[in-house]
């Protein structure tokens, strides 16, 4: 008793590990897509563009900081003239210039020079400001694009998911046509050897078993095919689809797109940043305004008594150090009609950018109010057709006993077993595409809660 007990157990705790293996390979639509988001390609390359844009915008920032320039060098070479000389390959070479050396025989010396100079513009009338802004609309722009990449690929995924689940459902309807006829093939076969019925039935009702044969293969095919190109969006290996989903159909009506949809911003964020740039543009005609300072120090083999040296490092050497400091003011006074030119080519866009707006928006929001209306009418047609199906069920029942009885011949049975699998079929088919135009309006609405609770 002891050890059956325990067997028992074993074989209760094996089962329920295996169904609980089972439940988690039960794959939701929710999981899809945070599957897809994890993995596709796709929305990989937009991540990438928005940190992309993001480190552009800290590019525009940074040319608001003070601009600092370093020099230093040294050179040996001759001396010659009171002013000295620079040679400016690459950067400005300087030599200490001396009229009356002493010592006349020495003709070459050391020279050092270093140099630091700081630029800082500290007022361009909103120029660097507006760049800053157009530059954060960009970065805006790529997250919109993201966005509404993600929008897509969940709009995707759904569609996907749909199709194995109804190429799931038209396989289960094929096969329960392949077991209704073959157990019309057996009854006739058996009628016929009972000399109840002639043999022609069975060679009719063989006839209809292999064609239903055949549509099964063709929905294997189609659901093993719908798996493949799920595969491209979710790749995933071991999962199934969920044995019980709710009947239930309470969609609620959206006549309007949001303001937020991520297909609308895209276009604003590049409305948005269009309009900066035409700010930056109209700023053009004004001038900067910097305040620059320096400090520089230069060595040389020449000494205030005008005895020079021709050592190498004799440029260390008689150091004089100076400092500069002012304001500049840089106004490109030709750049005036350039910049009239680009802000009306800046308007033009912003008009063209506008309308694409506008036109986004209304057909949006004309599909929106088409399907709510075309999916009040297939929930109807949903429901009609259920109907339709369960009928068609009872009447194939009576009529399956009627032809047992001899009371009706095969080609009744075989028409009423078609009605039957084609009012399946058609329930079926009114199921996919009322969740087919759910799927539509969840993407132009931005909103999949409904599909995601019902397939959960």
């Amino acid at each position: 008793m002891k050890y059956t007990l325990q067997l028992s157990c074993l074989v209760l705790m094996a089962f329920a590990t295996q169904v609980k293996a089972q439940q988690k390979n039960a794959l939701t639509l929710k999981e899809a897509f945070a599957e897809a988001d994890r993995t596709y390609p796709g929305l990989a390359e937009r991540v990438a563009a928005v940190g992309e844009y993001q480190i552009r915008k800290k590019e525009v920032q940074s040319k608001s900081i003070p601009q600092v320039q370093l020099q230093a060098q040294n050179s040996y070479g001759t001396f010659q003239g009171s002013s000295g000389a620079f040679f400016p390959v690459p950067g400005v070479f300087n030599v200490t210039g001396n009229n009356s050396p002493l010592g006349s025989e020495v003709r070459t010396t050391g020279n050092t020079f270093g140099s630091a100079v700081v630029d800082w513009k500290v007022f361009e009338f909103g120029k660097q400001r507006k760049a800053i802004d157009a530059a954060e609309y960009q970065a805006q722009g790529a997250q919109s694009s993201y966005d509404a990449a993600q929008l897509a690929l969940h709009a995707k995924v759904s569609r996907l998911y749909l199709d194995i689940y109804y190429s799931n459902a038209n396989l289960k309807w094929a096969e329960k046509n392949v077991k209704r006829v073959n157990q019309i093939l057996d009854l006739s076969v058996s009628l016929s050897v009972a000399g109840l019925k002639p043999g022609a039935d069975t060679a009719l009702a063989s006839s209809a078993y292999s064609q239903a044969l055949a549509v099964r293969h063709e929905w294997l095919g189609k659901y093993e095919a719908s798996k493949a190109s799920f595969y491209e969006v979710v790749p995933l290996q071991d999962w199934s689809l969920q044995e019980q989903v709710s009947d239930k159909h309470e969609n609620t009506a959206i006549d309007s797109v949001k303001k937020d949809h991520p297909y609308l911003q895209v276009i604003d964020k590049q409305l948005r940043y269009e309009k900066a740039m035409e700010q930056v543009a109209s700023r053009k005609i004004f001038p900067s305004l910097s305040v620059l300072g320096g400090v520089s120090t230069r060595g040389s083999g020449i000494g205030k008594n005008g005895i020079t040296e021709n050592r190498l490092g004799s440029g260390y050497q008689n150091f004089a150090n100076n400092y500069l400091m002012g304001i500049g003011l840089s106004w490109n006074i030709s750049g005036a009609y350039t910049s009239s030119l680009e802000k009306k080519r800046s308007q033009k866009t912003i008009e063209g950018v506008q309308a694409k707006y506008n036109l986004q928006k209304l057909q949006m929001n004309t599909s929106l109010q088409a399907l709510s209306s075309r999916i009040n009418q297939q929930e109807l047609l949903l429901k009609e057709s259920g109907k339709a199906f369960k009928k068609a069920s009872d009447a194939y029942e009576l009529y399956l006993s009627r032809y047992e009885g001899g009371l009706i011949n095969l080609i009744e049975l075989l028409q009423i077993q078609s009605l039957l699998q084609n009012a399946e079929r058609e329930n079926i088919q009114a199921g996919q595409n009322y969740w087919n135009l759910i799927t539509a309006q969840a993407e132009i609405s931005g909103d999949f809660s409904y599909l995601l609770n019902h397939f959960n």
